[in-house]
């Protein structure tokens, strides 16, 4: 079997030939500890299909064997603790920009049933029907990419796969929520508040209240969780709606803005730019 030893760097919603990039899984970024790599700001999404990787990530270690999926989200710690000699894998990367949106064309149940679920799970053991699915997406990934076919091709390639993996991430959820420590109950809350309330209310005491915990513990328990303040995960899915506003509906800047219960316009426009680096009316026109 041909060792599959690329990755694909994307961004979904506007993804050109460039946004990919091949990467080395073998060859982590230097940290200073000689030993020790931090990933940089992108999610890496590993499917290994021969032999065996065990992983240190976040202090964790976790074995990869044929069927098993691990992900490396941004700014984890992470480090190769062993490797046998026919280890092979399917993996790809995406920009820490894209990860916090994944496609703007997929409901945010999708995208944040994903999201914190690889929070809380870094390596998932696959049923052998699943592994086979997964790996033809990836593979397939990797034909059109290296075929030179067209960026709207891939986009729904990756569009599909992640409407997959949210399928078999909702079996594991369904099967091991009556096993959810505190923890990750508060953050599955939170989460499921989140999907409700965040285009009327930003503020972290607001959801800190409707869990019955301080706004302190809430923090502590997100970042713990997600390695996200509860801010920065409360402002992407502000940001993630209103990037869906921008590209998929003909609503004005300022309908927009009303939507999300900002005060006016300019405010909306500066919590966008400060979260994107774009403008509304720049991000649109991309």
């Amino acid at each position: 079997m041909q060792k599959a030893r690329n990755s694909i760097d994307f961004t979904p919603n506007t993804i050109q030939k460039r946004d990919f990039i091949p990467i080395s899984f073998d060859e982590p970024v230097a940290s200073d500890d000689a030993n020790l790599a931090i990933s940089p700001d992108q999610l890496t999404i590993i499917l290994c299909t021969q032999g065996k990787k065990t992983l240190q990530i976040n202090f964790s270690e976790y074995t990869l064997t044929p069927g098993s999926l691990a992900f490396l989200y941004p700014k984890s710690m992470w480090k190769i603790i062993d490797s046998s000699n026919d280890f092979n894998a399917c993996y790809f990367s995406i920009k820490g920009t894209s990860a916090k949106e994944w496609n703007a064309f997929i409901d945010l149940d999708t995208v944040f049933s994903i999201s914190s679920y690889i929070a809380k799970h870094p390596y998932t053991a696959l049923m052998p029907d699943e592994t086979r699915v997964i790996e033809e997406y990836l593979r397939l990934l990797q034909n059109r990419y290296k075929g030179n076919a067209d960026a709207t091709v891939i986009r729904f390639l990756l569009s599909a796969f992640t409407l997959e993996l949210n399928r078999i991430f909702t079996l594991r959820e369904k099967s091991n929520k009556s096993k959810l420590s505190r923890q990750e109950d508060i953050l599955w809350k939170f989460l499921t508040l989140l999907k409700e309330y965040h285009t009327q209310q930003r503020s972290v005491n607001f959801y800190a209240d409707k869990l019955y915990i301080s706004p302190k513990h809430l923090s502590s328990v997100i970042k713990q969780m997600s390695h996200k303040t509860a801010h920065e995960i409360i402002a992407n899915f502000v940001i993630l709606s209103a990037k869906r506003m921008l590209k998929t509906t003909t609503m004005s800047i300022q309908e927009i803005s009303d939507e999300l219960n900002f005060a006016n316009q300019s405010f909306f426009g500066k919590f966008f730019k400060q979260n994107t680096g774009l403008s509304p009316s720049s991000y649109r026109k991309q």
